[in-house]
């Protein structure tokens, strides 16, 4: 997972941070299985786009804290789906 962080002034005093999370995946529809799991939390915070078996996700904020933070609870989130769907995995070769 790759990140990288942006920050862009608007007017004056005032500053923009973006900071987009790269994360590549098996496949196309591994890539789409994580952008929809991680959505719900991130309606408001977060834009996420697929580009092949990548998501990128791209957060704004008005101060790097917020936007660090905001990242933190993403990337964490990531790491919890991406193990929930590799124990569904290895769960689904067991039953076989």
């Amino acid at each position: 997972m790759k990140s990288e962080t942006k920050s862009r002034s608007r007017e004056k005093n005032e500053m923009k941070i973006s900071i987009t999370i790269k994360a590549e995946y098996e496949s196309r529809e591994e890539a789409e299985i994580m952008k929809r799991v991680l959505e719900p939390d991130n309606t408001s915070f977060v834009e996420s786009e697929i580009q092949g078996s990548e998501v990128r996700f791209t957060t704004e904020a008005d101060s790097i804290g917020t936007a660090l933070n905001t990242a933190d609870d993403l990337i964490f989130s990531e790491m919890m789906a991406e193990k929930m769907m590799i124990l569904n995995e290895s769960d689904s070769k067991d039953k076989r």
